[in-house]
């Protein structure tokens, strides 16, 4: 199946799923909408999905007719996604305690992640202790981390605003970049807090 025209919000568009079922639904439409088409027990599950062979993220858009697989805890890509989520928890959680720590980056690596993360002292073990609590309270409150994709100028305004100097080098270093996605943490029964990491 090749990809169709641009769709406007009104419209459908045909979902196929890699047991080839095919479903209908409205344009846009996301992984996390596909998953709860299928059913309420994907929805939970879900992390992110592929759409034509490509790793999105359960929130991006889908505006065509597409090939869509839903990853979950289950699949090869599951462990790898569920620790590059825990690398923002971090990164949510040490930004809320420390305010002036400057996030530089947070990968995933073979056996785990890690964050770098620029502040005027080392951490004390009493800090990862509150880290780590706090981290946990994130998680009790339904902490949901939500992606926005802006334009480029827009990222590097909002990095400079926030004095985020290691986030505006790393955005220098991708000019081929137009959008990035960026992260804003939300209690689920919350407004958005325009935090970003």
């Amino acid at each position: 199946m090749t990809d169709t025209p641009f769709k406007t919000p009104n419209e459908h568009l045909i979902i196929t799923l890699p047991n080839e079922r095919q479903l209908t639904l409205s344009s846009p439409t996301s992984v996390a909408e596909t998953a709860a088409a299928i059913g309420p027990g994907l929805a939970r599950q879900a992390l992110a999905g592929r759409v034509n062979g490509q790793l999105v993220d359960v929130c991006d858009p889908i505006t065509h007719d597409a090939h869509v697989q839903v990853i979950t805890p289950n699949e090869p890509e599951g462990l790898e996604i569920i620790r590059h989520s825990c690398a923002h928890l971090v990164g949510h959680a040490v930004k809320q305690l420390y305010p002036s720590a400057e996030m530089v980056i947070g990968p995933v690596i073979n056996d785990g992640f890690y964050y770098d993360i620029a502040y005027e002292r080392p951490f004390t073990p009493e800090d990862m202790a509150a880290i780590e609590t706090r981290m946990k309270a994130l998680i009790s409150q339904d902490y949901a981390v939500v992606k926005q994709r802006v334009p480029r100028e827009e990222a590097l305004s909002i990095f400079r605003e926030r004095g985020e100097h290691y986030k505006q080098q790393l955005i220098d270093d991708m000019p081929e970049e137009s959008h990035l996605g960026l992260y804003y943490p939300k209690a689920r029964k919350a407004s958005p807090n325009r935090a970003v990491i």
